[in-house]
Order: structure tokens, then C-alpha cells, then sequence
């Protein structure tokens, strides 16, 4: 699969700069990580029907974005999910462990870490009254509710005072069904727009205990076709629920794939590691779009196989991304100081077309 992969840069054709689309904004966003996923576990036929992650498919996505250039491991790349920056250099957001943080009086967030505040899609967000969430299925997600709480927190400097605390909602689920439950508990119960990462570790647990093993029928394919099942309920009550049909923007990536050396993914270099899918799906299933095409005279194009070292100019598509991109799917400004998609030129949509909310009004205008 990979060798198939590579084959992309070569295929694809830098296109024309193209003039914006119209993308009218989301009243929710969920960005939704798959631990441990393999791009080459849901690019074709052999990997079973998957019909969720299939409809996610039907509009902007890539099969080739990257990881964090230096770790691909969980928790750095989590964070760099939410606050857009990479994990090292001058304006990297320095977070490199990946156990659960220490308590909050020994160094446990991001800014005692780093030596100044690290902002996130969270901060933007709350402020501007989005509710806001973290439902993982790992405990070392902890650290965003102890980096965002009311004492760590920055202030609210944007109209209404909406508090320090960043993260409204924590839950660490035990399983893939918790995770899915609790997500559409906070959709359905939204008083107002909402943004919420949500994390399906089981693909990760069973790479770790037993590899990444894609031949048809493994474990791991089974622990992908849990994940598939769990979405496939997730699309089916947002189609079921007027009140959010058509106002629902998913982000779907991951935080590294596996299996280089065995049983882990800490070999930063290796395209088993570091290649991973991002996926958009804008409320609507539309006709697919390549989204390293879409972007091709802002992003880099390159083999699958080619490692891209932090610094390179344009980048890759990075999982990093997702942070911005959900505030620009939400009409809301980029993270300050972050560096990924910080003037929100992720481009989405092809020329000419509209989209989000599916024609429907929006909740109201961000404050």
C-alpha cells in the first residue's frame, strides 16, 4: 500500500492558486483521533466495508499527511492537535512526554513546561462562548484539563467573561462505545455551539499488545472496524437530529500509525509511523477531493516514503492542523502563536463551491 502511496506526489499535478470558496461556519466541530490508525488500513477493498469511515471519505481528505516531524507518539502529537504548534524548536509548544502528567504543583501543564502560556483551539473557542470538551479513552489526556482549568487557564479577554477554565468537560471513557456515547451527549445538549476533541484509542492498544498487523481478519483490523462502528453511529444520530443535521463539521486524523520496531511507532522516520489520514467531512457527503491536491501551491507534495523535517517550507499537510482548522470551519480566529494553518489557508473546498451548515443557519455570530 505504501508504494502505492508514494505514488501521489508523482500523480498529482500542482494546481493554479484558486480563488477562496465560500464556507459558511459550523455550529459544532468535532476532531476526532483515531490512536494509532494506518492510512493503509482503510485505502481500499481489502480492508472490509468500513462504511463509516467510507462516508467520511466522500469529500476533502489525505491518505498522506504527517505526524509531528520529530515524535510520533501520543500525547506531544495530541498537543499539537489542539494548539497548532509543532512539538520542537522556537516556537514549538514542548511537550515531549507521554505518560500522565505529573500533578499540576510539580510542572503539569503546558505552560510551566514551555516557560510561558501555550495557547489552544480551546482558549479561542471558550472565549468566545463554545463550549468545549476533551473525551479520550487515555488518562494522560488529563493534562488539557490541568493546563486550561481556572487557575492555569488564561484570562477571558474577549466580550463576555466565559472564566479561565478552557475545557468545560473531561471524561476519560473506558471504551470506544463511551467515548461515542458521551459525544453525542454533548452534541445533543448544547445550548450553543460546541468543539470537542474525542479520542478512540483501541487501535493502539492492540498495535502495542499485538502490532500493527493489517492482513485481513487481524486484531487491529478488527479494533479499526470498532472504531468504524462506533462513527457509523455517531453520522446516523447527527442525520437523525434536525437540530444538528447539517451543522456538524468532523475532523477526523491521527497522532502517529505503528509497527516500526514492533508492537510500537517511535521511529519518527519511518512512513509506517509517521503517515496518517486527515479527514474533513463538512456536514454533507459530497464528491471525494484530494486535499494534498486541493492545497498543492501552499503544502508540500511529497512520496509517501519521504520523511519532512519540521522546518520545511511550504510543509506537508500535518496532523497539527486540525486546531486551526476546526476555529476555521467554526468562523473563529486562529490560536495565537500557534504555527500550522495559523492564517487559515487550509483550503477545503474547491473554487466555486459552498459549503457548511448545509444551507442552514448558523447558531449566531461568535463573540
Amino acid at each position: 500500500m505504501l508504494a502505492g502511496l508514494s505514488m501521489l506526489g508523482v500523480l498529482l499535478q500542482v494546481p493554479a492558486p484558486l480563488p477562496p470558496a465560500e464556507l459558511r461556519p459550523f455550529d459544532h466541530v468535532l476532531v476526532v483521533s483515531v490512536d494509532g490508525l494506518r492510512p493503509d488500513a482503510i485505502d481500499g477493498p481489502e480492508d472490509g466495508p468500513l462504511p463509516a469511515f467510507r462516508r467520511l471519505m466522500r469529500g476533502p481528505h489525505t491518505l498522506q499527511a504527517r505526524t509531528d516531524a520529530d515524535l510520533t507518539i501520543t500525547l506531544p502529537n495530541h498537543v499539537s492537535m489542539v494548539t497548532s504548534r509543532p512539538v520542537g524548536g522556537p516556537l514549538g509548544h514542548g511537550w515531549t512526554d507521554n505518560v500522565d502528567p505529573p500533578a499540576i504543583r510539580h510542572g503539569g501543564t503546558l505552560h510551566k513546561r514551555r516557560g510561558t502560556y501555550v495557547a489552544s483551539m480551546f482558549d479561542v473557542a471558550h472565549d468566545r462562548g463554545v463550549a468545549t470538551a476533551v473525551i479520550a479513552t487515555k488518562s494522560k489526556f488529563a493534562l488539557f484539563a490541568q493546563s486550561f482549568d481556572d487557575e492555569n487557564g488564561a484570562p477571558d479577554a474577549e466580550g463576555t467573561d466565559d472564566g479561565r477554565c478552557k475545557v468545560d468537560l473531561l471524561v476519560t471513557a473506558r471504551t470506544s462505545d463511551d467515548a461515542l456515547e458521551m459525544a453525542l451527549a454533548r452534541l445533543r445538549t448544547a445550548k450553543g455551539r460546541s468543539l470537542s476533541l474525542v479520542h478512540f484509542g483501541v487501535p493502539d492498544f492492540v498495535g502495542h499488545s499485538l502490532d500493527w498487523d493489517v492482513r485481513p481478519g487481524s486484531p487491529y483490523r478488527q479494533s479499526i472496524a470498532e472504531v468504524d462502528g462506533a462513527l457509523l453511529r455517531l453520522l446516523a444520530a447527527i442525520d437523525g437530529d434536525p437540530a444538528i443535521r447539517g451543522r456538524v463539521a468532523i475532523i477526523l486524523t491521527a497522532d502517529h500509525g505503528g509497527g516500526v520496531p514492533a508492537k510500537t511507532h517511535t521511529t519518527n522516520t519511518d512512513p509506517m509511523n509517521f503517515l496518517i489520514p486527515f479527514i474533513v467531512w463538512l456536514g454533507a457527503d459530497t464528491e471525494p477531493q484530494e486535499l494534498a491536491a486541493l492545497n498543492g501551491d501552499r503544502r508540500a507534495v511529497l512520496p509517501a516514503s519521504e520523511w519532512a523535517p519540521r522546518d520545511l517550507s511550504p510543509p506537508p499537510i500535518r496532523s497539527a492542523e486540525a486546531g486551526n482548522l476546526a476555529l476555521q470551519l467554526m468562523g473563529l480566529p486562529p490560536i495565537p502563536g500557534s504555527v500550522a494553518n495559523a492564517i487559515h489557508d487550509l483550503r477545503v473546498l474547491p473554487a466555486g463551491r459552498t459549503g457548511g451548515a448545509a444551507g442552514a443557519p448558523s447558531g449566531g455570530p461568535a463573540r
